[in-house]
């Protein structure tokens, strides 16, 4: 799920009053987001605030599974966290199964260099 505008300027506002740190306003931003979805690469000290969130059981963590990412989320949502992850793994196994099957249509008369019954 995506933050707003809006609170998304309210947690750098607030690090930058130095009523919260960077980590705390990682943490904050995954719990108003309800989900994060690490796809990509998260920051050692982004990953190290997250961790530590889970640990105190202020976040919920799921490990990486096959096509499925890893997840951070607000521990009321596991059911979201779970949907997400679950449609990601979807989109990359059609985006997977897009690629291998137009490889495969330059090949459908078999080897290469033949041309199609019917077509001299």
């Amino acid at each position: 799920m995506d933050m707003n505008q809006n609170d998304r300027e309210h947690l750098i506002d607030m690090v930058q009053r130095g009523e919260m740190t960077a980590a705390q306003a990682n943490v904050k931003k995954v719990l108003m987001q309800r989900v994060l979805l690490a796809t990509g690469r998260i920051p050692a000290e982004v990953r190290k605030a997250l961790n530590e969130a889970v640990k105190r059981g202020e976040l919920g963590h799921m490990k990486k599974d096959g096509h499925k990412p890893e997840a951070y989320y607000h521990p009321t949502f596991d059911y979201l966290a779970r949907s997400e992850r679950n449609e990601h793994a979807r989109s990359v196994v059609q985006a997977v199964a897009g690629v291998m099957a137009r490889r495969e249509l330059p090949n459908a008369c078999g080897e290469p260099g033949l041309t199609e019954p019917g077509k001299d």
